[in-house]
């Protein structure tokens, strides 16, 4: 029987790609490990890729690279030449609205966040049960294109229900 290890990667479309790239590095210091489209040539039209990924029919990526944060899923950013859909996707959108950074410091990660061109929603607030704890911080930011990323700090542990028999993974620092 074949058994899940975890999440690889998260897949996000981008109106451009190199910009996203040097907001990722700036705001995460991020590594781009490869680029799918050097590797391969590009633009990928859905004819040739729509079957295996769903991309509409039409449409190209134009660029794709993967990206790695320091520990923890690996990132895939895609340049499509016509998308569909809108940029500002919140918590009561269907589907994939956000993803979340585990940051040792998080009034240094929102500096950095807001430096690379990214909008804070608010200011860092702490957490809530059951993640409160001394220390256990979070806040939601914007991209400048409109993704939305949350950045939480945990210096303290979270609650869990009794019966639960597994912890939340959180990246080592």
């Amino acid at each position: 029987m074949s058994s899940t290890n975890g999440i690889e990667h998260i897949g996000i479309t981008v109106p451009d790609h190199d910009k996203a790239i040097a907001f990722f590095d700036a705001a995460f210091g991020v590594e781009q490990l490869f680029s799918q489209t050097d590797t391969n040539g590009g633009p990928m039209p859905a004819s040739q890729v729509g079957r295996m990924n769903g991309l509409r029919k039409g449409t190209k990526m134009l660029k794709v690279s993967v990206l790695r944060f320091k520990n923890g899923p690996n990132l895939e950013v895609f340049e499509i030449d016509h998308p569909a859909g809108t940029t500002n996707d919140n918590i009561a959108d269907y589907g994939i609205t956000h993803f979340s950074v585990n940051v040792d410091d998080i009034d240094a990660a929102s500096a950095r966040f807001t430096d690379a061109g990214g909008e804070l929603l608010s200011e860092p607030y702490d957490l809530g049960a059951p993640e409160d704890g001394q220390g256990n911080r979070g806040v939601f930011g914007r991209t400048p294109w409109g993704l939305l990323i949350e950045m939480e700090q945990f210096k303290s542990p979270i609650t869990y229900k009794p019966s639960a028999t597994e912890e939340r993974w959180l990246p080592e620092s």
